[in-house]
């Protein structure tokens, strides 16, 4: 079973690596996989913690460097250079962390159940990866967490776009009974329903597929969930590489690290983890929130982020099957 290392100090993590073979990260080029954090927001991985890990790779002489994509909405992480201008903002630079940050704009077709991913040109060609993900909520997916740090951050912007323009609802009206459930489950208010009206404002909608899974009439659809396709996306970033996870479960806030005004803290700080399992991570980090804050990102965000973790499962991502074992 799938081993995932629990601690509640950072000065742990040394030891936490000794339950995996680390040494396969000598002499490799290794992408440490992370988001810098977007404007404005204050929850993301910090920086003292990157650079402890990249201390602990240069020790066994992989040569690392920071990495992340641009991203598809216009902003401060749109090109390369603007994302390379924040990243130095939020304390991402070779002299703090003592190895360069690159970030991709280009990718690698990778096809995935039938469907293709261009994954970020650095991440293709690498054969190690170590990953960085800060645990928090998304309104999009109700959770962001390791498998999302790849699906939509490993891939480029015509690859996020295409995922997203996959999951918004398609209307079936000959189906439709205007019961008003898909608005009233809607978390964005993009739908109206009146006795025998359906009203759907396109800009408001981020194709979470809330009102698709509501639909009992099937007068929803969608081309795909989009949290199937992270799933799938995240496994064109990773099968066949050697990776290792590591969850940061404190500043556990109600939005992602990419929204500006991320909104509250939901759940107090829990620790680390850390595995070499993408979804035994996550499922491990769910379980932990859940125990201190029972369903919190469902409640607040109103999508089931427990669907990532069972189609990540059910393509053979990993495992959500794991042994939590505690140390300090």
């Amino acid at each position: 079973m799938t081993k995932v290392i629990f601690f509640s100090d950072f000065s742990a993590f040394p030891k936490a690596l000794t339950f995996f073979p680390f040494e396969k990260f000598t002499g490799k080029k290794v992408p440490v996989k992370l988001h810098m954090g977007e404007k404005n927001n204050p929850y993301f991985i910090k920086p003292e913690t990157v650079r402890d890990v990249v201390t602990e790779l240069l020790k066994i002489h992989s040569h690392p460097f920071l990495h992340d994509t641009t991203v598809a909405y216009h902003g401060s992480r749109y090109t390369p250079t603007e994302y390379q201008m924040l990243a130095k903002e939020h304390g991402f630079t070779k002299k703090n962390i003592g190895c360069d940050v690159i970030i991709d704009d280009t990718g690698v077709p990778t096809t995935i159940e039938g469907r293709t991913y261009d994954v970020a040109t650095h991440l293709s060609n690498a054969s190690h990866i170590f990953t960085i993900t800060h645990v928090k909520g998304h309104i999009q997916t109700g959770m962001g967490g390791a498998i999302k740090n790849y699906g939509m951050g490993g891939v480029t912007k015509e690859t996020k776009i295409r995922i997203h323009d996959s999951s918004y609802p398609v209307y079936h009206k000959d189906a439709c009974t205007y019961c008003g459930v898909c608005a009233e489950v809607c978390p964005f208010d993009a739908l109206k329903v009146t006795d025998d009206l359906w009203v759907y404002d396109e800009k408001k909608c981020f194709g979470c597929g809330a009102c698709v899974d509501a639909c009992s009439f099937q007068a929803l659809s969608f081309d795909a969930d989009l949290q199937y396709l992270l799933a799938c996306s995240a496994k064109a970033c990773l099968q066949g590489k050697t990776v290792l996870y590591l969850n940061e479960l404190k500043r556990i806030a109600k939005g992602c690290d990419c929204d500006p005004n991320a909104g509250p803290i939901i759940c107090p700080d829990i620790g680390y983890l850390l595995s070499d399992d993408p979804v035994a991570i996550d499922k491990a980090s769910l379980d932990l929130v859940n125990k201190v804050k029972k369903n919190i990102f469902l409640k607040v965000n109103k999508i089931n982020p427990m669907k990532q973790i069972t189609y990540a499962e059910q393509i053979g991502l990993g495992s959500s099957k794991y042994e939590l074992v505690k140390i300090d």
